[in-house]
């Protein structure tokens, strides 16, 4: 089991937008890859309510299962490594019971009771990721729900160089700070409208 501190900032863009930074700051030789993401939650919906988040995510032949609480405006992560298979798995059941280490930590932190999950949603991601100013930059194509969004990500060890940089990206291409909902808000969302 992992654990990290995630400090993160992203914005919603335009396909235009998108299109933009990909050009200026990723060659073509750089490589895209593709990531599945699946959400849970229980059937009251605690996690979401403690603005907690759960998924499992599928890339490069790895499976992990991920938990995201809320800290200091960011995110701490809790992940465990599952084989492909396994996660599939539980992907294609469409429900599991927490494993036990996630379980007590939730039963802890926001007095959790109920140990099942059971799958809310999912989306496919389209990923770019570089080093850039001692930072971490992403552009993300994600597909869900027949929708399509593009969102820059940007993370940093600290909170004032992330900050700094990420304005700095946005300023220097007019792009407007938009009110960005997490990936598992925007696809449950769609998934909710269907």
């Amino acid at each position: 089991m992992k654990h990290e501190l995630e400090i993160e900032f992203k914005n919603l863009l335009t396909k235009e937008e998108y299109l933009q930074l990909k050009d200026y700051h990723f060659s073509k030789s750089d490589s895209e890859f593709s990531q599945k993401n699946v959400y849970f939650d229980t059937a009251a919906f605690d996690l979401k309510q403690s603005k907690c988040a759960l998924r499992i995510r599928l890339k490069d032949a790895q499976g992990e299962l991920t938990l995201k609480t809320p800290f200091e405006g960011h995110h701490h992560e809790t992940t465990i490594d599952f084989a492909p298979h396994k996660a599939e798995e539980m992907i294609a059941h469409g429900r599991f019971t927490l494993p036990s280490e996630l379980y007590e930590f939730l039963a802890d932190k926001i007095g959790l009771v109920d140990q099942n999950v059971n799958k809310l949603a999912e989306l496919t991601t389209v990923r770019y990721e570089k080093d850039y100013k001692d930072c971490l930059l992403v552009l993300d194509k994600s597909s869900y729900s027949n929708t399509t969004d593009y969102e820059i990500e940007l993370e940093s060890n600290s909170i004032e160089t992330g900050k700094e940089v990420f304005d700095s990206i946005l300023k220097a291409f007019a792009i407007p700070k938009r009110k960005t909902p997490n990936k598992i808000a925007r696809a449950f969302a769609a998934q909710s409208e269907l």
